[in-house]
């Protein structure tokens, strides 16, 4: 007896519906429950659906083995609320690879509903409107893998350069298990009394909004700028129950329209900052690695999600794994991807014309292959608005997602204290401009075209 494992399950479930002799309408979709395994759904009562069919779908179902289920094809018959079933905005388009025949022959593809119900991850799927709709604050996440690639101190370089450009900054520490930004940009006693993780447990009993007033401090890094940088920290002054806290800061808080979960609650709380401190830009330090703090930040709080990587094989495997997450669903990969933007960290000196070559090329491979749409033989790629627009930017074009923006590496910022100044030891503008020149051109132009 073959032995179905996770990675085959879904193609066998989409490959055994295709010599099905199955009506038009409804189209069946597929159900995978928080240990993988698959059901058959259908969008209609099960009197209105052929008594054959549904028998045939219920014999494809169980040859998934320890991934099938011993129930029935599930119908609107099977809930109690179906519209909240089938209505739920967590069914995706999915494209699934049906593999190869027993002659190694390619079988193609197929574009099925998939509901996947998942323990963590889900925000990854869960992309958001944009700034230009919701005219706010332009929000740009700083993201990477790993951590040690200079992440948190470009973060503190951006905010010093769009602060010096007359603009409000606020920045906010979602790094809740790795915080560090208030360290780099704050010192002890100018911390707020309550930071993001008290807000997060306050929120669950009903009281998030009377931290609000409490949780925001100025950076001495703006008192040698034109405009203020306001700090909103994973954890508030003196806090000797942080871990107890942070233990408790994921749960879903009750509604009267359900269970919040932790990407609507950090929604509320961002926007909650946004209309107190009236920000120009809002910055946000993301959770490193492929984390639920990170999924709510780059798909539903960034207009600009800043993707850090060295050219090393963990930053490519890496971001390949996530991309082809999203490449499965289309629809999700089309409202993500044109707000991505990789960032070369740490570039070396030595050989750096064919390190940003190499690391470009990687990028563009990395991109096209995942997010970008292919392009049929003899088209060129629209970059319109049009429902038929094809979306795949030219390998040179540096406007483009994978075009990297360039930090070189300087010694001078491997142990970095932003809050110091030149005369104490502290880096001066030059310096800071001949480092992180690039972003700061980059980020400032996101701010002023409102570009989400």
């Amino acid at each position: 007896m073959t032995v179905i494992r996770f990675n085959d399950a879904l193609r066998q479930a989409a490959h055994a519906l295709q010599g099905l002799n199955l009506p038009e309408q409804p189209k069946p979709r597929l159900l995978r429950d928080v240990y993988g395994r698959l059901r058959y759904a259908l969008d209609c009562a099960a009197a209105d659906y052929p008594a054959d069919a549904l028998a045939a779908m219920q014999a494809a179902q169980s040859t998934l083995g320890a991934y099938a289920t011993s129930g029935e094809v599930l119908t609107r018959d099977s809930f109690s609320f179906p519209d909240r079933v089938f209505s739920d905005p967590d069914w995706h388009l999915t494209r699934i690879d049906l593999g190869a025949d027993e002659d190694g022959v390619h079988r193609g593809e197929a574009l099925l509903q998939v509901l996947d119900r998942q323990v963590t991850g889900q925000d990854w799927l869960r992309p958001v409107q944009s700034a230009a709709e919701q005219h706010r604050a332009h929000r740009i996440v700083f993201f990477g893998l790993k951590g040690g690639v200079g992440r948190s101190t470009a973060l503190c370089m951006t905010a010093w350069g769009l602060a010096r450009k007359g603009k409000r900054v606020l920045l906010i520490d979602l790094d809740l298990e790795s915080p560090g930004l208030s360290a780099l940009i704050l010192p002890r006693d100018r911390l707020a009394e309550f930071g993001v993780v008290d807000w997060l447990v306050e929120d669950g009993v009903g009281q998030g909004d009377s931290v609000l007033p409490r949780m925001v401090a100025a950076s001495p890094l703006g008192e040698s700028t034109v405009n203020a940088i306001r700090v909103a920290s994973a954890t508030g002054q003196g806090d000797s129950a942080y871990l107890a806290k942070l233990a408790r800061a994921y749960a879903d808080v009750p509604s009267e329209h359900g269970p919040q979960r932790l990407g609507q609650r950090l929604q509320r709380l961002v926007q909650s900052l946004e209309a107190q401190e009236q920000p120009d830009v809002v910055l946000i330090d993301s959770r490193a690695g492929l984390h639920d703090l990170a999924a709510v930040a780059i798909t539903s709080l960034a207009d600009t999600a800043l993707l850090f990587a060295t050219d090393g094989a963990q930053s490519w495997d890496g971001y390949r794994q996530l991309f082809s997450h999203w490449q499965q669903r289309p629809e999700i990969a089309r409202r993500v991807r044109e707000r991505l933007n990789i960032v070369r960290a740490l570039a070396p000196k030595s050989n750096r014309e064919a390190g940003v070559q190499r690391f470009q090329q990687r990028a563009y491979e990395l991109f096209s292959e995942t997010l970008y749409d292919e392009v049929p033989a003899g088209i060129e790629p629209l970059h319109d608005d049009s429902a038929d627009a094809i979306f795949h930017p030219a390998d040179t074009d540096d406007a483009a997602p994978h075009f990297p923006i360039l930090i070189d590496w300087d010694e001078r910022f491997q142990e970095f204290d932003p809050k110091l100044r030149p005369e104490d030891g502290g880096a001066s503008p030059a310096q800071i401009e001949a480092a992180f020149g690039a972003l700061l051109k980059f980020t400032e132009a996101r701010v002023e075209e409102g570009v989400a």
